[in-house]
């Protein structure tokens, strides 16, 4: 079973990826297995099944934008170009509307992350990215607050504590632990043992 360090570093390597042209896709990849383990550890499924909502989002969004593209432009010798420009109008719509619908199920992810793990640069990238993806129609704007929201993902992937406390984690209570060298006196012969101690070293009476 996975731990949490794995999981930094596979959200670690898997963020940096992302921003790679050619091996995104790995990255990609990479961090939806990462978020997996968090979500696992954490004990908590709305974080990974937000991420992976994100992920089938775009691409079937893609896709159905890319097909509506293609078809505008085969049919477009028979509409003088206007069923050509209509395919581009459309998918770039449809582009954007998938694009603010994934980045909405990024930042409940990162804001469930930023909470249970106390990064809150999770949250910080999952607003940018939120931002991000809404300005994407002011071309230059939009992608350069989603490449700072990587950034602060990145970021946030390297801030997490290999472990969780309990407190982090709904059910999972700490274990007391006993102050090193305590001891304790037999209720049967008064003999000074160990506080651990079950049985007395001296009589072998049971301790309550």
């Amino acid at each position: 079973m996975a731990n949490l360090s794995t999981a930094k570093t596979l959200g670690e390597i898997g963020s940096i990826l992302e921003l790679i042209p050619f091996v995104n896709i790995v990255g990609y990849i990479l961090t939806l297995i990462s978020v997996k383990y968090i979500s696992d550890e954490l004990q908590d499924q709305s974080v990974f099944n937000n991420m992976l909502y994100s992920v089938i989002t775009g691409i079937v969004g893609v896709a159905v934008g890319f097909f509506i593209l293609l078809g505008g432009m085969a049919s477009a010798m028979f509409t003088g170009g206007l069923s050509a420009v209509a395919g581009v109008i459309v998918f770039l719509s449809i582009s954007w509307i998938v694009l603010m619908v994934s980045a909405i199920f990024v930042r409940r992810a990162f804001e469930t992350m930023a909470t249970k793990l106390n990064v809150d640069s999770f949250r910080t990238a999952g607003t940018l990215y939120l931002i991000g993806a809404a300005l994407t129609i002011v071309f230059f704007v939009g992608f350069i607050i989603l490449f700072v929201a990587y950034i602060f993902q990145i970021i946030s992937f390297f801030a997490i504590k290999d472990t969780v406390s309990s407190t982090q984690v709904p059910g999972r209570t700490a274990v007391p632990t006993q102050p090193q060298g305590a001891m304790k006196y037999c209720t049967s012969c008064g003999a000074q043992m160990p506080v651990a101690s079950t049985f007395c070293p001296s009589c072998g009476a049971k301790q309550a």
